[in-house]
């Protein structure tokens, strides 16, 4: 089962953005990490894992509120503030908007730091996505309509956690979860619009500015380093979504013909002056996500430097508390999609019906599901999210780590690749 479709780039002719492996990373080589910390037993890996497994920080630079419901109230926004949009335009206007700064910025400071970096890297993690919103990039916020906290105070944080990870050898996935005008009828953006207002010229060219901005920062800022993919749009809506969302004004053709192809270009013009082996890979989501196959356009079909994202929740697919159903889909799903390389599920989870309390049942599930997004064609999977406080392992890695229902460091995971967990589901 231990096959990793990255390997025949590294034989092939053709130049790639790098890869973990091309920098030897310290976090996909845990055996020689404990040998430099004089460990005395030593994970038995073998030569170079190629596989991206870990999580994301969640809730972090875009609140959520439904999982940080304490955290939300601390920060002085109200249970009916939906987004960070709406608790800084109710609670933080006017001469109060300092306080709000203040609030916000605690948050960052606080919820994800560099001793987060290391728990995650020492629970034999590799990878940690980061989603951020467009208002990071004070310049390019409509400041008279749109009342986030001051972005630019979010990024002494940001750049503290990617240097841990790059102290590390960690892999770092810089996500576009929050675009201008919200590309999701949902908080995760960052506000609550309805519908989705990102699908215009106006805010595309936002979004293409927020690219070549960040490309820029992480080409000239070496604590970016192990900074190796740019996803330029999280979850747009999509023909899956309930109440007749897809498509949003401007959304169908505009995303796939108009939108991506401009983020492809902004990603790469600004790295005109780097060489191709140092070049970031610019992720798109999967066809499978159902808002359009980004490889319709031709530049982003035949750039070699793309990956792409999958998410799979199945718990929200099949909405049952059945084991064997939810099981069964792990055991027998295939997320592949001919075409797209370099691809990950970028997040997924265990929720489900099933009770939460239930070890023996969600050791198999996590199990199955990390089978399935590393099967051959798979390049690994990024677990929706490290950091919760729902109490409840379903949706939080590192309470997960805590219950032991998942492996706790890198010799575990890659043992679990091997475990016969699906007889019976098949």
């Amino acid at each position: 089962m231990w096959y990793s479709i990255l390997a025949p780039f590294l034989l092939a002719s053709t130049v790639y953005a790098w890869l973990p492996q091309d920098r030897d990373l310290a976090a996909f080589n845990q055996t020689a990490r404990f040998e430099k910390l004089g460990k005395r037993f030593e994970p038995s890996l073998p030569n170079g894992v190629t596989k991206i497994r870990g999580v994301n920080f969640g809730g972090w630079l875009i609140c959520e509120p439904w999982m940080m419901a304490t955290e939300w109230s601390k920060m002085g926004c109200d249970a009916s503030d939906s987004s960070e949009f709406d608790c800084m335009r109710n609670r933080y206007t006017g001469d109060n908007r300092d306080a709000g700064n203040a609030a916000f910025e605690e948050h960052w400071k606080t919820w994800i730091n560099a001793d987060t970096v290391q728990s995650v890297h020492d629970v034999g993690l590799n990878t940690i996505r980061i989603p951020i919103g467009y208002w990071s990039y004070n310049d390019i916020v409509d400041t008279a309509s749109e009342p986030f906290a001051d972005g630019s105070r979010m990024l002494p944080y940001l750049d503290a956690v990617v240097q841990k990870a790059t102290d590390l050898g960690m892999y770092v996935i810089i996500d576009l979860h929050g675009a201008p005008g919200g590309q999701q009828q949902d908080p995760f953006t960052g506000q609550n619009p309805n519908p989705a207002g990102f699908f215009n010229d106006y805010n595309f060219g936002r979004a293409e500015k927020w690219l070549t901005w960040m490309t820029n920062r992480i080409h000239s800022n070496p604590a970016y380093a192990s900074v190796g993919m740019i996803e330029v749009l999280n979850e747009p809506v999509s023909k899956h979504d309930s109440g007749n969302r897809y498509p949003a004004p401007g959304e169908d053709p505009g995303l796939v013909q108009t939108y991506y192809p401009a983020a492809l270009k902004a990603v790469r013009d600004a790295e005109g002056s780097i060489s191709d082996d140092k070049k970031l890979h610019v992720q798109f989501m999967s066809s499978k996500w159902d808002s359009g196959d980004p490889r319709t356009s031709a530049s982003v079909a035949n750039d070699p430097m793309t990956g792409f994202d999958d998410h799979n929740y199945i718990g929200f697919a099949y909405n049952t508390a059945d084991q064997y159903t939810l099981m069964h889909s792990a055991c027998t799903d295939s997320r592949l999609v001919a075409g797209e390389v370099f691809r990950i599920t970028g997040e997924w989870s265990m929720t489900s019906g099933a009770d939460w309390a239930d070890a023996d049942f969600f050791k198999k599930f996590f199990t199955a599901q990390q089978q399935l997004y590393e099967k051959p064609g798979m390049d690994g999977w990024v677990y929706w999210t490290w950091k919760t406080e729902l109490n409840d392992p379903r949706w939080t890695y590192s309470y997960a780590t805590y219950l032991n229902y998942v492996p706790t460091d890198a010799a575990g995971l890659e043992n679990n690749v091997y475990q016969d967990v699906c007889s019976g589901y098949t």
